[in-house]
C-alpha cells in the first residue's frame, strides 16, 4: 500500500509540475510569421504579434459600437493565420499540447475526432494560439464583441464559411468576416434574398491569394455560399472550461491521501 501512494504522490507531482511549467509556456510558435512563405496561400496573412494584439483588441475611449467592431474584425484578420494542416499539428499546436492542458491533451487520443484538431471555446486560447480557419477567427471576433456588450454571434453559411452576424447598433447588423478582414453592412434577411449584396464588399479576393494558391475563395464562390442556409454555429464545450480547474484540483486530490497520511504519522510520534 506505502509503495502505491508512493506512485499516487509521484503522477501528482509530475502533473503540477507539467502544470507550472504551462505558465511559463505560449501555444503562439514564432514560425507563424513565417509559414506564409511555405504555405503560399494568404498574402500578409499575419502582420501583428501576440501580445501585442491584446491592446489592440481593447476598446478605444468614445469608439462606437460599429466602429469598434469594424477595426476588430480588421485587427483579428491581421493577427492570426489561416492554418489547419496535418504537419503542423504539434508544431502549431493544433492538438492541444500536454503543458497547456494535460487533460485535453488525452483526449486528443481518448477522442481524436474531436479533440485531435481542437477548436477552443475561450476564444483567448484561440487568440494565443495564432492558428485556425474562418470559425476560429470568427470565435475571436464574437468573444471580444461580447466581452464589450455587443450581441454577436457565429454563422455557418452554406456549410462552407463561418462569419460573425454582430448588432453593432439599435438599427445595423453586420456580417463581419475576420478571417478575409471583410465587413457586409447587411443583415442576414437581405443577403439571403440578394446574394449579389455580398459581391462588392468581397470584390477584392483574388488580390488576398497567392497566384499558385490552390482552391482560393473566390468573389463568385462567396456570393454563392452566401445565397445558401445559415445556421447559428457553436465551438462550445463545456469539457473545456471544466478540464482548466480539473488539471489542478486532480494532483491535489491524488496527493491528498499521502499527505493525511504522513501527518497522521508525525502526530503518532
Amino acid at each position: 500500500m506505502k509503495k502505491i501512494y508512493k506512485i499516487i504522490f509521484l503522477i501528482a507531482l509530475l502533473l503540477l509540475g507539467i502544470n507550472f511549467y504551462g505558465l511559463f509556456r505560449t501555444m503562439r510558435n514564432p514560425a507563424i510569421y513565417s509559414e506564409e512563405k511555405t504555405l503560399r496561400n494568404r498574402i500578409n496573412d499575419i502582420t501583428i504579434k501576440y501580445p501585442e494584439i491584446k491592446k489592440m483588441l481593447k476598446r478605444n475611449e468614445n469608439e462606437t459600437n460599429k466602429d469598434f467592431g469594424i477595426r476588430i474584425n480588421k485587427v483579428v484578420n491581421d493577427g492570426f493565420i489561416h492554418y489547419w494542416k496535418a504537419e503542423g499539428i504539434d508544431k502549431y499546436h493544433l492538438r492541444v499540447p500536454v503543458w497547456e492542458n494535460w487533460l485535453l491533451y488525452l483526449a486528443s487520443y481518448i477522442s481524436p475526432k474531436k479533440y485531435k484538431f481542437y477548436e477552443f471555446s475561450n476564444y483567448k486560447k484561440n487568440l494565443e494560439r495564432g492558428v485556425g480557419l474562418c470559425s476560429t477567427h470568427s470565435t475571436i471576433v464574437k468573444g471580444v464583441l461580447l466581452d464589450n456588450g455587443i450581441k454577436a454571434e457565429l454563422l455557418d453559411v452554406g456549410g462552407h464559411h463561418v462569419v460573425v452576424r454582430a448588432e453593432l447598433n439599435d438599427t445595423t447588423t453586420y456580417i463581419l468576416d475576420p478571417d478575409f478582414g471583410v465587413v457586409v453592412p447587411f443583415d442576414t434577411l437581405a443577403i439571403t434574398a440578394n446574394p449579389e449584396l455580398v459581391r462588392a464588399p468581397y470584390s477584392n479576393m483574388a488580390s488576398l491569394y497567392y497566384s499558385d494558391a490552390k482552391d482560393p475563395y473566390t468573389t463568385d464562390i462567396m456570393v454563392n455560399i452566401f445565397g445558401k442556409k445559415k445556421y447559428v454555429y457553436s465551438v462550445d464545450n463545456w469539457f473545456e472550461s471544466f478540464s482548466y480547474w480539473a488539471k489542478w484540483i486532480i494532483p491535489f486530490l491524488l496527493a491528498f491521501p499521502v499527505i493525511i497520511s504522513l501527518l497522521k504519522k508525525k502526530n503518532a510520534v
